[in-house]
């Protein structure tokens, strides 16, 4: 989960990047898609996967659902939010998370499970810092997003596990980039450059690592152990808007990282000491 995470957001930052090279977001989204589309089909042709009809799998037409409506209503709302106060509702993500595995998957969460999600919560809190006078009705499009992204985790977990995560990310692929060259139509497209390509290009790198990194994590582990995980995408955006785009972190960015950091580390910790423990119980 912390692969993905990251490489979700480094995948952020190069589309943002080809935004501020000329590109609409939603054509930068339909020109990735494309891409990635490309290179998941010929991927899953020369590991002998075939793309199964998904009318047969409800869980796995709902995750892919899911994935559309949340990355439009997303870019919906961050185009005209303030990114940290977007940033902020999306890690609720976790604690929704928690909470519906505990409730419907049965999943046995304990207290300090719960504390080291409250924990990286507050180290996002400290890292982004909203202001509650930047909050518009937009807002609420991320607020969407956040619930069918947990929608999305849910349904991931329910997938035939004989469906391939490259087939999966394919299939989420094809769907995706089919509603953002939709959207690209209405707020039209930009004058395309090389710079703007080759960052493109090498955002579908990471976005495929980040899908099938992500695919994965949720399909083996329990949803709560792999939600501080998630925590970790904070951290990697704090890099990455100083590398690429000269933001630099305060003292009070960096505490809230440590904070972060800190709960996936324990976590972590406490999920190798339970199997340790149900291992000697086993023998």
């Amino acid at each position: 989960m912390t692969g993905g995470s990251l490489a979700y957001v480094i995948n952020d930052g190069l589309v943002r990047e080809a935004t501020e090279r000329g590109l609409d977001v939603y054509q930068s989204l339909f020109l990735r898609g494309c891409l990635m589309i490309v290179v998941l089909a010929v991927w899953a042709h020369r590991a002998g996967h075939r793309v199964r009809d998904l009318r047969a799998d409800a869980p796995a037409r709902l995750r892919v659902s899911a994935e559309v409506v949340a990355t439009a209503c997303f870019f919906a709302g961050i185009v005209r939010l303030e990114f940290a106060n977007a940033q902020t509702i999306l890690m609720l993500v976790p604690f929704a998370v928690t909470l519906v595995a505990s409730r419907r998957l049965g999943e046995q969460v304990s207290a300090q499970r719960y504390g080291l999600i409250a924990l990286g919560f507050i180290g996002v809190v400290a890292v982004v810092r909203p202001t509650p006078g930047d909050f518009s009705p937009w807002a609420l499009l991320v607020v969407v997003a956040a619930l069918f992204l947990v929608l999305r985790e849910l349904a991931t977990r329910r997938v035939d596990p004989t469906i391939p995560p490259l087939v999966v990310a394919l299939l989420t692929a094809i769907a995706i980039t089919s509603m953002m060259g939709l959207l690209s139509v209405f707020t039209g497209w930009g004058e395309i450059t090389g710079a703007a390509i080759v960052a493109l290009v090498v955002a579908c790198g990471f976005l495929i690592v980040g899908y099938l990194c992500a695919i994965e994590a949720v399909r083996v582990g329990d949803l709560s152990v792999s939600a501080p995980f998630r925590y970790t995408a904070v951290v990697g955006a704090v890099v990455v808007g100083y590398v690429m785009f000269d933001e630099a972190p305060d003292p009070l960015t960096w505490f809230g990282c440590v904070l972060i950091v800190s709960a996936g580390v324990a976590s972590a910790r406490a999920d190798a000491g339970a199997m340790n423990q149900a291992g000697s119980h086993a023998s």
